[in-house]
């Protein structure tokens, strides 16, 4: 690594370092605080109570736990694991004609949804359940596609991987195995031999994916939650959750979706030799696509659905296909194969009546990164473009990092202003609210979170309180 990748990466690290500080905890974190409170012993005694009561999530609920509790570890770790995607990911890429794919990466996480990044970047539950697995996930594929895993340390390192990447969350756990079983695959197909390693490690993963979806609590939440759901045949979830899967593949993800034209267009490019259905796909496979792009945040807005278009949802589904095939013609293995992993994460979804931005997370990096390997391979080097995207990745990392210390003087307010009305009895205590696209939940609106919140700031349960919507402005400012 030469010594500019260093300084890229340090920047990356101190950066993220930097926001995450400035980030308060949030909506679950509150009670998760607490059982985190209590030690290392309690924190794992309360996951393995999980598991038998509610959730199979082991690994992550221990994590939640700790690092709820120790924020300052949470800020140190997730900065870390942030930079590792990047490095990782630009791995992936292996391109040394420009600079381009590496600020492509470095715009993934600024240019993410903003609620995506709000469940899955800075509140501690989201971010350590669906986000923190992804870099090693990558790594693990990554190890066993270039044959790195022969050594005693690497094959251990991937058993480890194996064991507890499954006990994040449920589709990463069917990812896994998914990906084993296609490189599995793949390299019988080039050497007419089985790998013994990676069925071991098929076989692990197996195991405890089946220790995850088999045990007590995940049953016993499946019970309770979302029964009519549960109800409905295999071909009755697929068809209840296809406006969902659209949705949150395509039409949320707009970053996603600038890569994809680009992408698209290059793969037309160079893989079609008819004029005429050269143009006609390029048309078909951008217009919409950048429609999309504009046509979502006025969604967001205006409060306009577009999530149950049946026009939309059908372009997708071929634009799907499409893409699909034109990375077939291509015949570029690492982008395809990050494209059916990417895609089957949210494919494994259609089983579930449970989505948001965070459970598209994992589509999202990987789609991302499959789009970028072939703009890799195809962009020319241009300074002027490379400029142009080094301006937008300053001023995206610039606004970002003012919003959060606007966040961060808002909640020192917070807690300031709480201790000066507990200090004077007020019966009811009047708290500003933050903008909802800051922290998941960072403002209580249920029951149970509003509990978890008068706990968590010592605020009496018999105390009212009331929440202010005057102190924010442009979007992004924090006014006294």
């Amino acid at each position: 690594m030469s010594k500019r990748e260093k300084i890229f990466y340090l920047i990356i690290f101190i950066f993220y370092l930097v926001l995450f500080s400035l980030s308060p905890i949030s909506g679950d974190d509150w009670g998760n605080y607490f059982a985190g409170s209590n030690g290392l012993y309690h924190s794992i005694g309360n996951a393995v109570g999980m598991y038998f009561s509610w959730e199979g999530r082991f690994v992550s609920r221990i994590l939640i736990n700790i690092l709820t509790y120790h924020k300052v570890l949470w800020n140190i770790t997730n900065a870390f694991i942030v930079t590792l995607l990047s490095f990782i990911s630009i791995r992936i890429i292996n391109s040394k004609k420009s600079k381009l794919p590496y600020l492509l990466i470095l715009l993934l996480i600024p240019f993410m949804n903003i609620y995506m990044f709000s469940q899955t970047m800075v509140w501690l539950a989201g971010n350590i359940t669906y986000f923190l697995e992804i870099p090693f996930i990558l790594i693990y594929f990554y190890l066993l596609y270039k044959d790195k895993y022969n050594t005693k340390v690497s094959f251990s390192f991937l058993i480890l991987l194996s064991i507890c990447i499954p006990m994040f969350v449920e589709h990463m756990a069917l990812i896994l195995i998914l990906g084993n079983i296609i490189i599995l695959g793949y390299k019988y197909y080039k050497t007419k031999t089985l790998d013994k390693k990676i069925i071991v490690l098929t076989f692990i993963s197996i195991i405890s994916t089946l220790s995850m979806l088999l045990s007590p609590g995940t049953k016993t939440r499946s019970l309770n939650e979302n029964t009519q759901f549960n109800k409905l045949s295999i071909f009755g979830k697929i068809s209840y959750n296809i406006p969902a899967f659209i949705y949150y593949t395509f039409m949320d993800n707009y970053y996603l979706l600038f890569l994809w034209i680009i992408s698209n267009y290059y793969l037309v490019k160079h893989n079609l030799n008819n004029k005429p259905l050269k143009l006609i796909l390029i048309l078909v496979l951008t217009i919409v696509p950048i429609i999309t792009i504009f046509l979502y945040p006025y969604s967001i807005f205006k409060n306009f659905n577009i999530i149950n278009n049946t026009y939309l949802i059908v372009y997708y589904i071929l634009y799907s296909f499409i893409s699909f095939f034109l990375l077939l013609k291509e015949q570029n293995k690492e982008s395809i194969f990050l494209f059916v992993i990417g895609i089957g994460a949210n494919i494994v979804m259609l089983m579930s009546p449970t989505w948001g931005y965070r459970t598209t997370l994992f589509t999202y990096i990987t789609l991302s990164i499959s789009c970028i390997i072939i703009i890799a391979k195809y962009f020319k080097k241009n300074l002027l473009i490379e400029n142009i995207f080094k301006c937008i990745s300053i001023l995206s990392f610039l606004l970002l990092m003012v919003f959060y210390i606007n966040v961060f003087r808002c909640q020192k307010d917070l807690e300031k202003s709480i201790k000066n009305q507990l200090r004077d009895k007020k019966e009811t205590i009047v708290i500003p609210l933050f903008p909802n696209y800051a922290n998941c939940n960072i403002n209580p609106d249920n029951e149970f979170h509003l509990k978890k919140y008068k706990e968590y700031y010592n605020i009496p349960e018999n105390t009212n309180i009331e929440f202010t919507n005057d102190k924010w402005h442009h979007l992004i400012f924090y006014k006294k």
